[in-house]
C-alpha cells in the first residue's frame, strides 16, 4: 500500500477534489473500467469512527478509467470534528478482486470565521 498525506483541511471548507492513478508494477496504468472504488474516513485511529464513506456511485468519479485516473470529488463542507484523520481507497476489481492500494492522514484543522 501506498501511504499518501492529503493536505490539510480546514473545518467548514470545501474539500476540494484529489486525483489517484493506478500504475501497475511496471508502470502502465491499470485499467479501471468497471471497477467499484470505496473510501471510507474515520477519525483518531484506522479503526475510529467511520465519518465519511464515499464511492464510485457517490463522490468518486472515473476521469479516465481505462488510464487508471479516478478522483474523490469535491464536497462543501468539511463538517468533521477538529483532530487526525485516516482513509484507505478500496478497488474491487471485475473479477472480484479486492485491493487496498492507497491510504494515509490528513488534519481538520479549527476555522476562525464560520457561518
Amino acid at each position: 500500500m501506498v501511504v499518501k498525506r492529503l493536505n490539510d483541511r480546514i473545518k467548514n471548507d470545501t474539500f476540494e477534489s484529489v486525483e489517484f492513478e493506478y500504475n501497475d508494477n511496471v508502470g502502465n496504468p491499470m485499467d479501471l473500467t468497471g471497477v467499484t472504488v470505496k473510501v471510507q474516513f474515520r477519525n483518531s485511529s484506522k479503526k475510529g469512527h467511520v465519518v465519511k464513506s464515499i464511492y464510485t456511485t457517490s463522490g468518486i468519479t472515473m476521469t479516465d478509467a481505462v488510464n487508471g485516473k479516478f478522483e474523490i470529488d469535491k464536497f462543501t463542507p468539511v463538517d468533521f470534528e477538529v483532530g487526525n484523520y485516516y482513509y484507505d481507497v478500496e478497488t474491487t476489481f471485475t473479477n472480484g478482486d479486492i485491493k487496498t492500494y492507497v491510504g494515509g492522514t490528513f488534519k481538520v484543522i479549527q476555522d476562525v470565521t464560520n457561518g
